[in-house]
């Protein structure tokens, strides 16, 4: 039910004092930045660390935009190309972390990155820029490529070896192999660079203790949240805090101390409500919710599932505000373009005026043109293929994570009503099996591809619920070929579920004998075909789709089918086939065969 809080720290060094420490800090810094001309290169890099450690102790700081934007201003008047780099630098942290605006953020990094490029004495800074791409890609769930860009820096910069050990464990956490992400937060604790950053080492036991609570060693996670939980009490460390506080609220809740679980989620909610965010909301409501069905308080536990159901949703649909994001960055890159165009111009009459100068200038200032086109085009078409496989990973996100609303809303009366008869032992079992669905389903549709036994094991949780709340309407087999290895075979999460759904609310609504669903996982030269037969009413009595109309269900499927074969330039495809005197329907998905290893 939970969503796993590996939390990402800047990719820079940060300030290591408490927060009154780092208060004085700050205003040290701001009475030096006044005492010195606006144009020093030394006033520019105190505003550059100011903001860095500002955005530390304060991501919600309102004013550190305007503050970074002016020291932008005052480095390019100076010409100081550190100044600049650091500035952009510093919107892209900015960006990404106070307005969690990636596509933001990724253009100030290539415009930090392309200021390094053009001065090989800033070569050695790039690092921190492109490990502040790479935690773009592991926040957009691109984890191979955030793998790729940490390794690389863990080989080539040992100053930022501290940042790239943890985040590569926060990586292997996120792809869930938990071995590796416990093995890399181990090696980081051991670091020298460690032992003056109890901030740091705070955030790396708190992740450790999530890292073992998935592994199953309750025991180890209890310590290892403990460790952190000491270091933040005895620094004032509120940076972790929320952090910590969600994962100690796990970790009990496993070892059953139900009491200190409750406890910690109810505080991690509060900071969290205080912060304004929604991802550590749903966390501490879902830990709730399991906390309170754990102690049999099942009305408490439906509220607070309600609740983590309603902020997962509204999560969701941050994700549609992508198209939005994405015309606002064209809107300024054409901005953008016109003044770059503007200044051509300006420097075209320029050049007009010198011509009797000599023809070979004016050839040389042609060329110049042309070479500066060639280059800031290529820059553009590279900024946009990102930003286009973001926004198609984002839609596939999406898509994944909707779910038919009548299916939950049918289920949570079932629920309402046999609290209503007194009917205990049906509700705790009813609702026990639908929190375990509604967990499975929000979990794995945060994934591109999962083991095909987690989505039998959601298939068959899900047809026990529907059985359970439709009892003698229908029966269902699940058959899985013997050459088959489930554990090890990747498939789209739940793209099997809408017509598993169809077959049961629209082939058995007029059938008067038991129905029947069939499911069936088989190869086919190299193919995997997932396949659902049912023997319903057949789709021309039940009237659920005619040739000018599509179910949500279908076309949806249709979407993910053509989005992933874009993606894997593969042909998967799906097919409806209508058995003979209406008596029901097959679907057939045909997918590459895939595996995790």
């Amino acid at each position: 039910m939970k969503g796993v809080f590996t939390l990402l720290f800047l990719f820079v060094s940060c300030a290591l004092a408490n927060g009154q420490e780092l208060q004085k800090e700050l205003d040290l810094l701001l009475n030096r930045i006044a005492s010195l001309p606006a144009s020093d290169t030394t006033a520019i890099n105190l505003r550059n660390n100011y903001t860095k450690q500002a955005l530390f102790a304060n991501p919600a700081d309102s004013t550190l935009t305007d503050f970074a934007q002016q020291t932008l201003v005052n480095a390019k008047k100076t010409t100081y190309p550190k100044g600049i780099m650091l500035a952009y630098e510093r919107l892209a942290l900015i960006s990404q972390y106070a307005f969690s605006n990636p596509y933001k953020a990724l253009d100030y990094y290539h415009k930090a990155l392309s200021v390094a490029e053009h001065n090989p004495s800033l070569s050695y800074l790039k690092w921190g820029i492109l490990g502040g791409i790479a935690t773009i890609h592991y926040e957009q769930e691109e984890y191979e490529k955030a793998l790729h860009g940490f390794k690389e820096i863990l080989q080539n910069n040992k100053a930022l070896e501290l940042t790239a050990t943890a985040n590569i464990a926060n990586v292997y956490g996120a792809l869930r192999k938990t071995d590796s992400a416990i093995f890399y937060y181990k090696k980081a604790l051991t670091l020298k660079q460690l032992e003056t950053n109890p901030t740091y080492k705070a955030n790396l036991y708190s992740n450790l203790s999530l890292m073992y609570e998935n592994a199953g060693n309750a025991e180890e996670a209890v310590i290892s949240v403990e460790k952190s939980l000491g270091l933040i009490d005895a620094y004032g460390i509120e940076f972790v805090r929320p952090t910590a506080y969600a994962n100690a609220s796990m970790a009990y809740l496993k070892t059953g101390n139900l009491e200190k679980s409750e406890y910690f989620a109810k505080e991690s909610l509060k900071l969290s409500e205080t912060q304004e965010n929604l991802f550590m909301q749903k966390s501490a409501w879902g830990t709730l919710a399991d906390v309170f069905t754990a102690k049999g308080e099942y009305k408490k536990a439906l509220e607070a599932h309600i609740k983590f159901s309603s902020l997962k949703d509204s999560l969701n649909n941050q994700n549609r505000r992508v198209e939005i994001a994405r015309k606002q960055m064209a809107f300024d890159f054409e901005n953008e373009h016109i003044l770059i165009e503007a200044e051509i111009k300006r420097q075209a009459t320029i050049k007009r005026a010198f011509v009797l100068g000599g023809i070979g200038l004016l050839l040389m200032s042609i060329l110049g043109f042309i070479l500066y086109k060639r280059k800031r085009d290529t820059l553009a078409q590279k900024q946009e293929a990102e930003f286009k496989a973001l926004v198609s990973d984002t839609e596939l996100k999406a898509l994944r994570a909707q779910m038919n609303p009548h299916f939950i809303f049918n289920s949570l009366n079932s629920i309402g009503d046999y609290i209503l008869k007194n009917d205990t032992t049906f509700a705790q079992d009813y609702l026990t099996r639908f929190a375990k669905l509604m967990r499975m389903s929000l979990e794995n549709s945060e994934f591109k591809e999962i083991p095909l036994s987690e989505d039998l094991k959601f298939i068959e949780l899900y047809l026990q619920v529907e059985s359970k709340r439709l009892p003698d309407r229908f029966s269902y087999t699940v058959k899985i070929a013997n050459d088959i290895d489930a554990e090890n075979t990747l498939v789209p999460p739940l793209i099997l579920q809408p017509f598993i759904e169809n077959s049961i609310w629209h082939g058995f609504k007029s059938k008067d004998s038991n129905g029947h669903i069939l499911v069936e996982i088989k190869k086919v030269d190299g193919i995997l075909v997932c396949s659902v037969d049912d023997n319903g009413s057949g789709r021309n009595q039940t009237g659920t789709e005619s040739h000018n109309k599509k179910s949500m269900g279908i076309t949806i499927t249709e979407n993910r089918i053509k989005i992933l074969n874009k993606q894997k330039n593969a042909n998967g495809k799906l097919q409806i086939i209508d058995k003979p005197n209406d008596s029901g329907t097959r679907i057939e998905i045909s997918l590459p065969l895939q595996t995790a290893f």
